[in-house]
């Protein structure tokens, strides 16, 4: 058994409080005192008391005894069949001297050899498996796997639904959302083969929320909600008064200037936490920069982009224009 721990004001508490983790008397528990509080001052007492405990192991049994009570069990067991064939049995197993629960065995087999009209379970249940074809299990089916209730149906697979389902859909949600909020204004829908692009005129901050995150939570809402009335594989992007193309443009500029002067200074330029989307934006737009490349660093919702030069170069080789404004936000 494990020891606990515990500690209290004094020897007492601690041990009470062992005694409650360990769920047994005080007499079956062992302990050590690992640390007593001191009398200080006008009988004050300074730090607690430290003690240890574990539930007292029992001693095993010696083989003697173990052998001598399972001895005494053996010979009071009651018979289960004839008694007085069974004892019989069984005194001549013991006469002959046979091995260790050899007698009590043979004796049950000379029974069953009498009887001649019981046979053995054991071949009762192998003659049952041989009149059942190759495979099949006693509850009739094959394979050997039982199915209890039935066989359940395949699950039938929804129909993917159509472009004009899935814009109604968009457009429904979105049209009653801006009624919710009590703003007047439209909502257009631009769509392609994939992806359906609904953008809500106007600038709205109501809409847009800190950093946007207003405008996400409404674009994960749209989506969930057309995918539960018209499901489909059809992306759905939601804009409040261009806001992501500003955005993305914004980035796009942010990411050229923080590469030029990665590149210029040959040193790894750390950007701002920003979102998968914002991240991704980043990627593509330095993917094709001869002189650096990136990759993403942290954990969500603080990971970043890692702008990396390749190859150290001199200043005068790269053009540092509006390096100072590197550090400026993408948010501005």
């Amino acid at each position: 058994m494990e020891w606990v721990e515990t500690t209290a004001k004094s020897i007492e508490e601690a041990k009470d409080q062992a005694l409650d983790k360990l769920g047994v008397d005080e007499s079956e528990a062992q302990f050590e005192i690992l640390e007593e509080p001191t009398k200080g001052l006008f009988g004050r007492t300074r730090g607690e008391a430290r003690v240890r405990a574990r539930i007292e192991p029992k001693a095993p049994r010696s083989k003697d005894d173990r052998r001598d009570k399972r001895g005494r069990k053996r010979s009071g067991r009651k018979p289960a069949g004839d008694g007085g064939n069974r004892n019989d049995n069984q005194s001549r197993s013991g006469a002959t001297g046979g091995t260790k629960g050899g007698g009590r065995t043979k004796a049950a087999t000379n029974d069953l050899a009498e009887a001649g009209d019981k046979p053995a379970a054991k071949n009762r249940n192998s003659n049952q498996q041989s009149d059942r074809p190759k495979g099949e299990k006693a509850d009739g089916n094959r394979g050997g796997k039982r199915r209890s209730g039935g066989q359940k149906p395949d699950r039938q697979q929804k129909e993917e639904s159509s472009m004009e389902d899935v814009r109604d859909c968009v457009d429904s949600f979105l049209n009653g959302l801006t009624t919710a909020f009590g703003i007047e204004t439209d909502v257009t829908l631009d769509t392609d083969d994939e992806e359906i692009r609904a953008q809500i005129e106007g600038k709205h901050g109501l809409l847009l929320g800190p950093k946007a995150r207003t405008l996400d939570a409404i674009q994960e809402l749209t989506r969930v909600t057309a995918q539960r009335t018209a499901p489909s594989s059809i992306r759905i992007k939601v804009d409040v008064g261009g806001y992501r193309e500003a955005r993305r443009e914004a980035l796009i500029s942010f990411a050229a200037k923080a590469a030029d002067k990665a590149a210029a200074e040959g040193v790894e330029i750390s950007l701002d936490p920003m979102t998968s989307a914002d991240r991704k934006i980043v990627h593509d737009a330095l993917t094709d920069h001869g002189a650096v490349t990136t990759r993403s660093a942290g954990t969500d919702p603080r990971r970043f982009v890692v702008v990396v030069p390749n190859e150290p170069a001199a200043a005068a080789d790269v053009d540092d224009a509006g390096d100072d404004d590197a550090g400026d936000s993408a948010d501005d």
